[in-house]
């Protein structure tokens, strides 16, 4: 991809991600969640992993400073800048399974699963490398008896955060695609991906 591209509305993109780099992901018009998969770019199985991340940060939600790691409990990408602080790693992708259990919705649509397959693929990886994503600007909320529940997204135009690649990593990226709850305020919209971005830039 180039330094810069718009991911429109329920919408994914997959591109590599080369060690060093800043990795930058703005909500454009606010409240729009983006889903985000990880993998060692030289050996795709050792992938991004939201248990290991929790595990090793003690902490469901990844604050400035803080890593995303994979399955081999290595650090894959470093939280530098959050203009935000909430993000949630229990989520799985939208997917047209999901739309059918929560929903009753059956049939094709735009869903994060699909998204993620698609832009992989030309990268040659299949449907057995879609894990649980890191769910940029995802607001759930998980009361003292553990019932997890999703808010609205407390991100507004122009928030953003910002990621150091920590190896040379291919990087899947969807606008979710869920507008049946208030996972995105109940409308979707694009976001913007830039490579190398700092903040001011």
């Amino acid at each position: 991809m180039k330094n810069e591209q718009v991911v429109d509305p329920k919408c994914g993109t997959a591109f590599e991600l080369q060690k060093g780099i800043f990795l930058k992901i703005i909500d454009l018009e606010g409240r729009q969640v983006v889903d985000l998969l990880a993998f060692n770019m030289h050996k795709p199985r050792e992938h991004l992993s939201t248990g290991a991340t929790i595990d090793c940060n003690g902490s469901l939600v990844p604050r400035k400073g803080d890593f995303l790691y994979s399955n081999r409990y290595n650090p894959l990408l470093q939280l530098i800048e959050d203009t935000v602080g909430v993000h949630d790693l229990l989520h799985p992708p939208c997917s047209r399974e999901m739309y059918r259990c929560l929903y009753n919705i059956t049939g094709s649509r735009p869903n994060c699963h699909d998204n993620f397959l698609q832009s992989i693929k030309k990268f040659g990886l299949d449907e057995t490398y879609i894990t649980t994503p890191f769910n940029v600007f995802m607001h759930s909320q998980i009361t003292a008896g553990g019932k997890v529940t999703v808010k609205e997204p407390l991100s507004r135009a122009g928030d953003y955060i910002l990621l150091k690649a920590e190896m040379d990593l291919l990087v899947a990226i969807t606008a979710c695609s869920v507008e049946e709850s208030a996972c995105n305020a109940y409308k979707c919209s694009a976001i913007k991906v830039e490579l190398n971005g700092r903040a001011g830039q």
